[in-house]
């Protein structure tokens, strides 16, 4: 176990920990045990259904880029990185799992990392472009109204720093393409104009990005039913894309503790007891973890020879 990892789990278990000490425990554990079990059942359903939405994006990018993987080699490769980003946090990520596995049907490793980079890409701009509905949903419950106003310019700055750099891909590209080691990383610049230059795939792809975030936000919505809380859908949807980027930070494990701590900071300001909002949060998280085992099980007996566990484990820890 390496000193990141300890270092991750110490603050996964510190915010969990805290967030305890904070609530009445006794509400928690009632509201956590007694959720409505088909409503959980649903919400794996619809963690599932997000796993194929988020292949049918990677696939469309994977063929703009010109990656021989087929549609269904997309979604065993994407449900494996799922699965050990589940099963292993904090040693493989899902996105070092589908860069090994894309390159072991031929690919370079640059030209996998590349089709993952364009994937995550395209995440962060429908999340940055949501996070505008976010601080005026926000907004409307947090006790500071100038919060809003300054959510908005911070994040229309990110949006135009983006958009700045996404247009000046080839040119950068040009620039270090002669170099040895600039080489892989002028492919990837070339690659991203699949994100604005594509046409109608480009509109697909972001299309398909924000429809990722719709499907989230129900499953949360969905959370909140099984035990009994009501909740506004727009309220979850709107609040959603500041948990997703809190959880993407590299600072806990897997996520856990971030996003709980988001998720009470937030719905509190609606009124939602802590223990309410807390309770959803780990039931939220178990039927991810439930979800991504259901896609590595999947994995596991449809994979190929060529990316047998064995394959993957050792060289991701080199």
């Amino acid at each position: 176990m390496t000193f990141k990892l300890l270092v991750k789990i110490a603050v996964s278990l510190g915010l969990i920990g805290s967030l305890f000490y904070q609530v009445d425990f006794s509400r928690l554990v009632s509201a956590a045990l007694s959720p409505s079990l088909p409503l959980l059942a649903l919400v794996v359903g619809i963690v599932i259904l997000q796993f194929c939405v988020g292949a049918c994006r990677w696939f469309l990018l994977i063929r703009g880029t010109g990656v021989p993987l087929s549609p269904w080699q997309t979604f065993r490769i994407l449900l494996a990185g799922m699965f050990f980003n589940q099963a292993l946090p904090g040693s493989l990520s899902a996105d070092t799992v589908r860069i090994w596995l894309v390159s072991r049907h031929g690919l370079p490793l640059s030209r996998a990392a590349s089709t993952v980079l364009l994937d995550r890409t395209a995440g962060l701009v429908s999340i940055l472009t949501l996070l505008v509905v976010t601080s005026v949903t926000v907004a409307k419950v947090a006790p500071d109204p100038n919060l809003s106003t300054v959510a908005i310019l911070v994040v229309g700055g990110a949006l135009v720093l983006l958009a700045m750099g996404l247009s000046s891909a080839d040119w950068i590209a040009d620039m270090i393409e002669d170099h040895r080691f600039g080489r892989p990383f002028a492919a990837m610049l070339r690659d991203s104009r699949m994100l604005w230059r594509a046409g109608y795939q480009s509109a697909v792809v972001i299309g398909l990005s924000y429809l990722l975030h719709i499907i989230s936000a129900l499953g949360l919505w969905v959370v909140f039913r099984s035990i009994s809380v009501e909740v506004d859908f727009l309220m979850v949807l709107g609040a959603l894309p500041l948990v997703i980027l809190g959880t993407l930070l590299p600072i806990s494990v897997g996520g856990w503790g971030v996003r709980e701590g988001l998720m009470v900071g937030i719905f509190v300001m609606t009124g939602m007891p802590a223990e309410h909002a807390l309770a959803a949060s780990i039931l939220w998280g178990i039927s991810v973890i439930v979800a991504a085992s259901l896609g590595g099980l999947l994995w596991v007996l449809s994979r190929p020879r060529k990316e047998r566990i064995g394959n993957v484990i050792p060289t991701a820890g080199e």
